[in-house]
């Protein structure tokens, strides 16, 4: 099996995570790590009063997910990651791979515009949703029973807008296969769980 980097890409409300955790369920061989991880252990742990506070803190989180990922390779180890991966981690992502000699594959996820944002509007009204996503500031133990009035909530045109400045669609670090998941019931899992294990044998 190649040393791989397998990176599931594309804009909030695809279904990153469900899908990395089917193919974690499939294959014991690939170590996990997310942005998003440590921004919530972050959040948590140091919590924040404003935007600039909340920048310094995502700023951290993708420092310490380069670490994660490095640590990982020095052990030769299969990494899968979820995040909606832009510029900003593409260098950093490409100089590691090519230091430790990974095969990197881009899944890049990817549906209509009106159904990604409706997704995005149910993800953020989610109680399970880490607030510290969603608040201009956060501490542990903050609590917003009402949803509705959550201080980070983009209009449609905000949202699609954000993504297309971003480039979420546009990301790719190595091989890309895309993905179209739309609907969900229809997505075609086995298929791109296939084509993943005939690359990285």
């Amino acid at each position: 099996m190649k040393k791989a980097l397998i990176l599931l890409a594309g804009p909030p409300g695809t279904g990153k995570t469900y899908f990395k955790n089917m193919i974690m369920a499939r294959n014991d061989n690939f170590e996990s790590t997310s942005v998003d991880v440590f921004k919530e252990r972050l959040y948590d742990e140091i919590g924040f009063d404003n935007l600039d506070e909340k920048k310094v803190i995502d700023d951290n989180a993708l420092y310490l997910f380069f670490q994660k990922v490095e640590e990982f390779m020095t052990l030769g180890k299969s990494i899968i990651s979820d995040y909606p991966f832009s510029d900003k981690q593409y260098s950093e992502l490409q100089r590691l791979s090519q230091k430790y000699g990974y095969f990197d594959i881009t899944v890049s996820m990817y549906a209509a515009d009106d159904v990604l944002y409706e997704r995005q509007k149910s993800r953020d009204k989610d109680e399970s949703r880490h607030l510290g996503h969603l608040m201009t500031h956060y501490h542990r133990g903050d609590v917003v029973k009402d949803r509705s009035k959550i201080e980070i909530m983009k209009s449609k045109k905000e949202y699609l807008d954000f993504n297309k400045k971003r480039g979420y669609n546009d990301f790719r670090l190595g091989y890309l296969i895309k993905f179209d998941v739309s609907d969900f019931s229809k997505a075609d899992y086995e298929g791109v769980l296939r084509e993943i294990n005939s690359l990285i044998g």
